[in-house]
């Protein structure tokens, strides 16, 4: 693979640049982002390995220039970061992160993904002869041009975290076939498909000519596309009118009263709602055009023929507003504290959690994701060994954007440097024991942070056993509330667990 390493860090790029040498890559070095800039543009590379304050012009706005480039904007990015919060928040599929001390394995991990994605894509991109985005080329554009120009080939879409490609096929410059990919495994074939694809504004796209058999779309083209800008047309003048994607429904009347007496394509929308009930699955299950589906359901809805399902958990009247994690005051105190002790941090701030093992992070990132406000991190989920060093669990979304950023740190020694690094403008940290080996080494991670930021230092110790009275695990919120900084979480999940952590959570503001 053709790696170019950008980085003002001589002996980090040095090191970088021998374990990939050792791997059998071919590595270029540059010290700044004009040079890097210049290099890409003038080689073909793959990768290009940077952190995000690169001199000149930084990591982030060098792959925002290279990625709005068609000959450059498959170069995929490895960002070395300090922590967390210096990641990238909106980080595209193709780049990734490794945090501080950049590990050359884990640095490598990386190296070895984007070469097999390339190797994957390979066959694919070789016949590619027109690409871009559809934010800059809208689709209906697009296929009135290939119209004109009798083109022959299949236009692939890929969507913003779709993992495959969806697909319009022309033949000789007419549709003929569209296909759009389902999360589970299935296909939207056909006209379907293609008024779908018709909506779409972004995303990217690539026409690859070849010969393409009939398929199973056989209106003229024109036709499909004025048809498509009416439904869109439609579909905006009425977009409150039609019934929400996750909405339940079911039918309320007899079956037959309902064929009787509405539009013709009911049958089939009733079978959609006996068979799937909601509405998202019904517009993907029903063969009928979205728009139609939809514009049918509104008037079985209308007409009190279908009904939205009410879950018999469902309490009889409206439930009071969910009470929010961080009362208003607290908000308000984490928003002056910010902007007067970390304006470069702007709205997000950042709390460390320290566990001697994976394991014992993973048990307190499963009692956050159950608190109200808590946001649990995508990243996390798709790849759990990242709570090996450090990593973040997630984020409480509060008022006018103001977000508090979790961050699992690990204790071994070998994390020693991050230490330092997350403790640099925390709002808190908070060491967490569950009776497991590793005291020591949470020990000495707790004593560096105090050394380096001393605010807002404590304790949480996870109870093993279910057992405890109700009583105690009061005591031990009242005992909380009173300023003690030690903690224990009640192992049974209930009213007394979320007092602990709100009262946990109340201490780390300022």
């Amino acid at each position: 693979m053709r790696i170019l390493i950008a980085d003002a860090e001589g002996p980090r790029a040095k090191g970088l640049a021998e374990a990939c040498l050792a791997r059998g890559h071919s590595v270029e070095r540059v010290n700044q982002g004009a040079a890097a800039l210049e290099l890409v543009l003038e080689r073909t590379l793959e990768l290009v390995i940077c952190p995000l304050d690169l001199p000149v012009i930084d990591g982030a706005r060098l792959a925002e220039i290279l990625g709005s480039n068609p000959r450059t904007r498959d170069v995929s990015f490895l960002f070395l970061i300090k922590d967390e919060l210096d990641a990238p928040f909106s980080l595209d599929a193709r780049h990734a992160t490794v945090g501080a001390p950049w590990h050359h394995e884990s640095v490598l991990e990386h190296v070895d993904a984007v070469l097999e994605r390339s190797v994957r894509l390979g066959e694919i991109r070789s016949n590619v002869e027109v690409e871009g985005k559809l934010s800059q080329v809208a689709i209906m554009d697009l296929l009135q041009l290939f119209q004109m120009n009798r083109k022959s080939g299949v236009v692939r879409i890929t969507r913003q975290g779709g993992s495959k490609a969806d697909t319009v096929a022309l033949r000789g410059g007419h549709i003929v076939d569209a296909s759009v990919a389902l999360a589970d495994g299935s296909q939207v074939v056909g006209e379907k498909a293609l008024y779908r694809i018709l909506t779409w504004k972004e995303g990217r796209f690539e026409f690859a000519p070849g010969e393409v058999p009939e398929g199973r779309i056989s209106k003229p083209t024109r036709e499909l596309l004025l048809e498509g800008l009416g439904q869109i047309d439609e579909w905006q003048q009425r977009r409150s009118e039609l019934p929400a994607e996750d909405t339940q429904l079911r039918v309320a009347v007899d079956r037959a009263q309902v064929l009787s007496q509405v539009h013709p394509h009911v049958s089939r929308v009733v079978d959609a709602v006996e068979a799937h009930g909601r509405v998202g699955d019904i517009v993907d299950r029903c063969s009928l055009p979205d728009f139609e589906v939809l514009r049918v359901l509104s008037e079985l809805l209308e007409r009190e023929f279908v009904a939205v399902e009410v879950s018999r958990t469902q309490p009889s009247r409206p439930e009071a507003p969910e009470e929010r994690f961080f009362t208003p005051i607290q908000e308000r105190r984490l928003r002056e504290w910010a902007a007067a002790e970390r304006p470069p941090a702007g709205s997000v701030l950042k709390v460390v959690v320290i566990g001697p093992q994976p394991a014992t992070l993973q048990s307190f990132n499963e009692v956050l994701r159950q608190l109200p406000d808590f946001r649990s991190s995508p990243r996390l989920e798709q790849d759990p060994r990242r709570l090996g060093s450090l990593a973040t669990l997630g984020q409480f979304l509060l008022a006018e954007g103001l977000s508090v950023r979790v961050l699992a740190l690990s204790a071994d020694p070998l994390y020693a440097p991050l230490w330092d690094v997350a403790a640099h403008g925390m709002l808190g940290a908070i060491v967490v024991s569950d009776g497991s080996s590793g005291a020591e080494s949470s020990e000495a991670a707790f004593t560096r942070l105090a050394e380096r930021n001393p605010r807002a230092l404590l304790r949480l110790r996870l109870a093993a056993s279910e057992s405890a009275p109700a009583s105690k695990e009061a005591a031990q919120a009242r005992a909380a509330a009173e300023g003690s900084a030690e903690f224990e979480l009640p192992a049974a999940p209930g009213p007394e667990r979320v007092a602990v952590l709100r009262n946990l959570f109340a201490r780390l503001v300022p």
